[in-house]
């Protein structure tokens, strides 16, 4: 059995979103919980919450398109070697 790394590089990148969100989330929530416990109302709790949804999403997305720059220039860079391998073979 082979192991495709190409697949098993993609599955990480999107285990990695669903923990930035998700870690976002939870420590928005978990501020928003301690606020709420001290002040009473929970309009810090809801307030929180969304800014932590927000923030991962931010942040997600934003490691995902640096990801993809990444993949792009690594990919680039394999063409041109390969384009400089096939000039010198033709030549």
């Amino acid at each position: 059995m082979k192991i495709d790394l190409k697949t098993f590089n993609q599955l990480n990148l999107v285990l990695m979103f669903g923990i930035t969100v998700l870690s976002n989330i939870f420590v928005g929530m978990g501020i928003g919980w301690l606020l709420d416990k001290i002040f009473n109302h929970s309009f810090w709790m809801i307030v929180f919450m969304l800014l932590g949804i927000f923030s991962g999403l931010y942040f997600g997305i934003k490691d995902l398109l640096r990801e993809a720059e990444r993949y792009d220039k690594t990919q680039n860079s394999t063409k041109k070697t390969d384009n400089k391998d096939n000039n010198n073979i033709n030549n």
